[in-house]
Order: C-alpha cells, then structure tokens, then sequence
C-alpha cells in the first residue's frame, strides 16, 4: 500500500461519519459518560453522536481553578499548596498570567531510565508501535509499568488539581523519540471541554534536552487569547457524510494567532525529569531539529477534569474516556 492511499484512508476514517459512529457503537462503555454529560447540557443526541464547540459553548458551568479571578486566593489557602518549594509556589501563581509551569527534577531521574528501557524493549519486541505521525508512541503507559508510575505520580496529579480546581483524569500519552518539529497549536482543538479551561498537558523530559535537539517551544500568556473553534475558520462545506477537513484552516489561523500572540516564545531545555505543564488553549509546538542525530525523548500525558464533556473539536468527536 503507496503512503498516499494509507494518508486518504486514515483520513477518511477520521472525516467519515457512518464510520465515527461506528466507532461510538464499539465503544461503548468509554462513551457512558458522555451520554451523562450530554443529559446534563441539555443536548437532545444519543450518546454515540458527534459534537462541535458551536452546539455546546455556554452550556457548562464553572471555571478551572486558576481561570477563575478568585482561583489564586483560593489556592494560596490549601494546605498542599504551602507545604511546596518556593519556585513552584510562584510557577503556580504566575499560571494565569503566562499559562505554564516548570517544575525541575520533578521526576526521579531512575524512574527516567527505567522508562526509557520499557520502551526501548517495547519496540524492539514489536509491541508498540510508531503513530503515523511518527517517530511517536501513542499510550504506553498502558504496556509500561514505569511510565504508568509516573503519569499517575502524586506529586503530578496535586499540582493539576491545584490548577483545576478539580480531580484530573489521564486522558492518553504520548512518547516522542526525537522532536516533533509541529507548528504552534493549542491543544484545545484537538481536545477541548464543555466548560472550556478543563484540561492540562503535562511534558516531562526522558533525557536532557538542549537548543538543538528541537526542544517544545511556547508562548508564555497566549492562552488568554480567545480560543479558536472551527466557527472561527474558513471551511468549505462538506459532503454530507464528511466532517469539514479542518487541517490547512486550522494552521492558517493559528500562523495568524502567533501574530497576535507577540513577544518571543520560550524553549523547554530541561533536565530529565524536569516536567513542564501547560493550559490547554497556551500555544506551543516543537523547535527545529537543528542536529541531526539528536533525540528528544519526551513523555507527554493529558489530563481532563473530571465531570466535564470531553471531545476533539478537530474531528467532532466525543472523547473515549476509561472508566476511572
């Protein structure tokens, strides 16, 4: 098979409605949850239907903790949020302002290695393998006890809560080998909530990572900018069985956005085990690659909230969610 007949088919599999559904239908139980959240907005669908930002928007109610105009008082007089160092104390208060957090040797650097083995011994064995848009590894934490050590940690999931002002839930992971080299996006098109701030990114660096190994760039504060849906994009009509291709818009807009953005984007050098986390509308991407035999290898998870809807705007699907 040529890549350009596998590039059309997984795109169609991502575009093609009577298949979506098809998907919902099988899995259902990591569904259940949305039929609930669809009840509670007020959406006449069934629970297999697909979703955009424009039917939901407004619907929900409440603010992540550090969106709100309060969050930061309210989080200053939690017990957890004394006991921690002085540096991520004043991250967590610059969070709504700049929109991240770095937080240096977060994770202990032999849970690193002891990750970076799993996944070496996954691939080698052909139990893992590369997403499309490789070199990257979709989910293994679900094969890696380490990695599920780490996306699950106590330290981590206390500062998303701090944050969120909520439980967070693991959403998926991703293992990234060498830099990916991605434009500047913001997560929110890709997986958005119903009410909108209820995600979190998490990237925690495998090794260290210098200038030119194409390390994630971001542009502190660019998640007050409003958030872009796909109302807000130039999209031809579709064919009725086909969601609207929403790529080549979508990067135009956001090319646009870092305009608007202004000021100079930051890099990610880190250590291993630095971990750097993220609002869900800040928009990042990766550097470029600027040595070629470099790796950048890299654990990213995301974080829903709980008791929010949960979809990809991108292609109006609901999010499959694990019973948790």
């Amino acid at each position: 098979m040529t890549g350009r007949i596998r590039h059309w088919i997984e795109e169609m599999s991502r575009r093609l409605r009577p298949f979506l559904v098809l998907r919902h239908l099988i899995h259902r139980r990591e569904l259940v949850e949305t039929g609930q959240r669809y009840r509670e907005l007020g959406l006449r669908k069934p629970w297999f239907g697909l979703v955009r930002h424009a039917e939901v928007a407004g619907r929900g109610n409440g603010s992540a903790r550090l969106d709100r105009p309060d969050g930061l008082e309210e989080m200053r007089e939690l017990p957890g949020f004394a006991g921690l160092p002085e540096a991520v104390r004043r991250g967590l208060e610059a969070w709504p302002q700049d929109g991240y957090l770095v937080v240096e040797g977060l994770i202990d650097r032999q849970q690193v290695e002891r990750v970076n083995a799993d996944i070496d011994q996954l691939v080698e064995a052909g139990s893992i393998r590369a997403h499309h848009r490789a070199p990257r590894f979709m989910n293994v934490h679900q094969k890696s006890q380490a990695a599920a050590e780490i996306v699950s940690a106590p330290q981590v999931l206390e500062l998303l809560e701090l944050i969120l002002g909520r439980q967070a839930r693991l959403f998926q992971t991703i293992s990234f080998v060498q830099g990916s080299q991605q434009e500047a996006h913001s997560d929110a098109f890709h997986m958005m909530t119903e009410p909108p701030g209820f995600l979190v990114g998490v990237w925690v660096a495998l090794e260290d990572i210098d200038a030119d190994s194409g390390p994630v760039f971001y542009l502190p504060g660019s998640h007050r900018l409003p958030y872009v849906m796909s109302e807000d994009l130039e999209l031809a009509d579709p064919p009725p069985l086909l969601t609207a291709d929403k790529g080549i818009p979508y990067v135009n807009r956001m090319r646009e956005m870092v305009g608007t953005a202004g000021g100079e984007p930051k890099r990610f050098t880190a250590r291993a085990g630095d971990v750097l986390f993220w609002h869900h509308n800040l928009l990042h991407g990766g550097s470029a690659i600027e040595r070629a035999d470099s790796t950048r290898r890299s654990l990213v998870a995301h974080y829903f909230a709980k008791d929010v809807l949960c979809y990809h705007e991108v292609t109006e699907r609901p999010a499959l969610l694990s019973a948790s």
